[in-house]
């Protein structure tokens, strides 16, 4: 709340009542080492409504990625580290620039089938993580969701779970003025497992049990519907469309710590609990790092300048020449580079909106990625053109 009135500007709202969810999967469920972002096996977090960027900010100031205090406090400020939706390369931890709403939620499709690969190829000793994507009304209400949610229940990407954000609110107002889907029908029919979380509240257990379930789940991708309540615990904006958009007043804020029962002062936040989270968090990443491993054995180096070397040290030499005069149309010229340059980059995806012939987009289509062969590196994707 704090750093939104600070701003004069930001999303709290939502930032709010997913407070308890951020906690359970920050410090109870995700496999991440703070101390080193780029972890190969990490598990991935998106907030495809990057509209509440504060959440992911505060989470990464706890669990101690190098966001600090004065970063909070620079929210939304021009060259601050904590801009006004969380930019990839920009600040640690953050994996996706989200922003345009549903953006995030397909960017976290791709993730889960790049896992997936990597999984087929280097084995799940080396590779296996999950993608975690928190998904509001706004985010699956646009079409991009719709087209990606469909491709990840054909691919059967059961490492990845989308926890829909429900809190029947947009800026204009309720859901209802705009929106009568049954999301969880709409995720059934895509081929998605679907775990109705119910309104748990504040009730930690709750939550973890049924991410930890989402998690647990094989042969389908799987949508946690969660119901929450915008603004939560304000005396006066929970549920209320004003939540969304606009940033508390000085009396809101203090009227919402009082019910909290924390010290009206701003940003708030005690050393000792700060250092007792952070201690938690490495804790768990130790162990993490252990058991992976103890599972790669002595691959690990290998494993990791692999997957992290996305073009090696004269890598064009594969690519064939044209003369300046060839009679060569440029998708064609693209296919030749593209099949040339498969061995030296063997990170390499393709696919096309089923116009792989018109467009050259095609690498090694006799082996498909799909739901029985993870290990392809021709996606066909279909008329999907938007995810």
């Amino acid at each position: 709340m704090d750093a939104p009135l600070a701003a004069k500007s930001g999303h709290q709202g939502t930032a709010m009542s997913l407070a308890p969810l951020a906690h359970v999967l920050f410090s109870r469920v995700m496999r991440f080492d703070p101390s080193n972002p780029q972890w190969l096996n990490r598990d991935r977090f998106i907030l495809s409504g990057g509209h509440a960027s504060i959440l992911q900010y505060a989470m990464l100031f706890l669990s101690g990625h190098g966001t600090g205090l004065d970063d909070i406090k620079q929210f939304r400020q021009w060259g601050s580290a904590t801009p006004g939706h969380p930019e990839v390369g920009h600040t640690a931890g953050v994996e996706v620039t989200t922003g345009p709403l549903g953006q995030g939620f397909a960017n976290a499709v791709g993730m889960a089938i790049a896992e997936a690969h990597l999984r087929a190829t280097h084995g799940a000793d080396a590779i296996e993580h999950h993608t975690y994507v928190v998904a509001g009304d706004g985010c699956l209400m646009e079409g991009i969701s719709h087209e990606a949610a469909s491709l990840a229940g054909h691919l059967k990407l059961d490492h990845l779970v989308c926890i829909f954000d429900d809190n029947k609110i947009t800026i204009d107002g309720g859901t209802e003025l705009t929106c009568s889907d049954d999301v969880a029908m709409r995720f059934r029919s895509y081929g998605w497992n679907v775990i109705d979380a119910g309104d748990p509240g504040d009730d930690l257990d709750a939550i973890e049990k049924a991410v930890r379930d989402a998690a647990a789940h094989k042969g389908q991708p799987t949508l946690i519907v969660l119901r929450t309540h915008i603004g939560y615990p304000s005396p006066d904006l929970t549920d209320h469309h004003t939540a969304h958009g606009n940033p508390f007043t000085a009396a809101h804020v203090s009227a919402t710590k009082k019910v909290m029962g924390i010290p009206d002062e701003p940003f708030w936040a005690p050393e000792d609990l700060v250092s007792a989270y952070r201690a938690h968090v490495a804790e768990r990443a130790s162990s993490a790092l252990k058991t992976w491993r103890t599972s790669i054995g002595g691959r690990e180096q290998e494993v990791t300048e692999a997957v992290t070397s996305l073009a090696p040290h004269g890598w064009e030499s594969s690519l064939p020449a044209f003369d300046a005069d060839t009679n060569l149309a440029t998708r064609q010229a693209f296919q030749k580079a593209l099949e040339a340059s498969r061995d030296a980059l063997p990170g390499v995806i393709s696919g096309a909106a089923d116009l792989t012939g018109n467009t050259g987009a095609q690498l090694d289509g006799k082996n498909a990625f799909s739901a029985t062969n993870n290990a392809g590196r021709q996606v066909y994707y279909g008329i999907r053109e938007h995810a």
